[in-house]
């Protein structure tokens, strides 16, 4: 194929300014969810307006039958370099996925001044790609907390969406239905997106500004205020473990009645809860990152490797050496 110049770049947006093409970008493992997400926004959209302003399509660098994280499938047409570009390129990346597939496309977008939305892998990756760049970047909470154990990223945000020189990143999953909302806010009225808005059944539309909900903790709707407290200093806790009886202190209890509580609740003690939430965080360590292992036991709160690898073999089944062994 010839490559195409940017006079014929520029053709290639619609004839219409008021019509907008978005390039949803996926590769192997995206997420079902933020796609469907994505294109239930827009397809939302132009049944509130009536007419098909926005249209999309699927590419890949990998093109042709592409498989989610949930082995559903989507046709995506071949991503060629920095050519065919449209108004508004939004990637969704896999969970094991390289950001040199569509970093390219990306750069031509920033060169021609269009929107580049980023969604939670594929923020994560821009984020390890980009660390010594100015500019803030967000990412999803738990990649968060995985980036800042194996590296120093001043620029990381906990925001729901950051957005820095045209590039905007996203903690994506659930949030995606509001964060697609908020770009469509750009060019549609408030009556349209809370139409938009009540159509999908969400009472509300975050700014992109707030923090984003980190942990089982911070959903009030599960919890009783006193076991949200407990958990949520479990879940801040984790390289230095609180005793049984600080946190009790903490959430205004006995130690036994807060262990009534866990007992009633979730049908185990409190020291075996927050030992779950600590080999959830080393779960994370070990098979997302290549820190050495007892660096990973000291940050999760063990005190040694042995007692880390032991513990761990009693929740997954296997030692973490065995498991970055099957990996490799």
């Amino acid at each position: 194929m010839d490559s195409q110049t940017s006079t014929e770049q520029s053709q290639d947006r619609p004839e219409s300014s008021d019509k907008q093409v978005f390039e949803i970008f996926i590769q192997p493992g995206f997420s079902d969810l933020e796609l469907s997400a994505v294109t239930s926004v827009l397809r939302t959209a132009n049944e509130v307006l009536n007419r098909d302003r926005f249209t999309w399509q699927i590419t890949s660098d990998v093109p042709g039958l592409v498989n989610s994280s949930a082995e559903l499938i989507a046709r995506a047409n071949p991503a060629i370099g920095d050519q065919y570009l449209k108004d508004c390129l939004i990637v969704i990346a896999g969970r094991n996925s390289s950001p040199q597939g569509w970093m390219v496309r990306l750069r031509a977008m920033q060169k021609v001044r269009r929107r580049v939305v980023l969604l939670s892998d594929a923020a994560r990756e821009f984020v390890r790609a980009s660390k010594d760049q100015e500019g803030r970047a967000a990412a999803h909470w738990r990649d968060v907390s995985l980036l800042r154990e194996v590296g120093t990223f001043p620029m990381l945000s906990e925001q729901l969406v950051v957005d820095s020189g045209g590039v905007m990143t996203c903690a994506g999953h659930g949030h995606t239905l509001e964060a697609v909302i908020g770009i469509l806010s750009e060019t549609l009225g408030a009556r349209e997106c809370a139409e938009i808005a009540s159509l999908l059944v969400l009472d509300n539309v975050r700014s992109f500004s707030q923090e984003q909900p980190k942990g089982t903790s911070y959903n009030p709707n599960f919890f009783e205020k006193r076991l949200q407290k407990a958990l949520r200093l479990m879940e801040t806790n984790i390289e230095q473990p609180l005793k049984l009886a600080g946190l009790a202190e903490e959430v205004g209890l006995s130690s036994r009645h807060l262990e009534r509580l866990f007992m009633v609740y979730f049908e185990t003690t409190p020291a075996k809860l927050y030992k779950k939430i600590r080999l959830k965080q080393a779960h994370k360590l070990v098979t997302d990152t290549h820190m050495a292992l007892i660096e990973i036991a000291i940050a999760c709160g063990f005190s040694s490797a042995a007692s880390f690898s032991q513990a761990y073999k009693a929740e997954f089944g296997e030692t973490p050496t065995q498991l970055r062994r099957k990996k490799r």
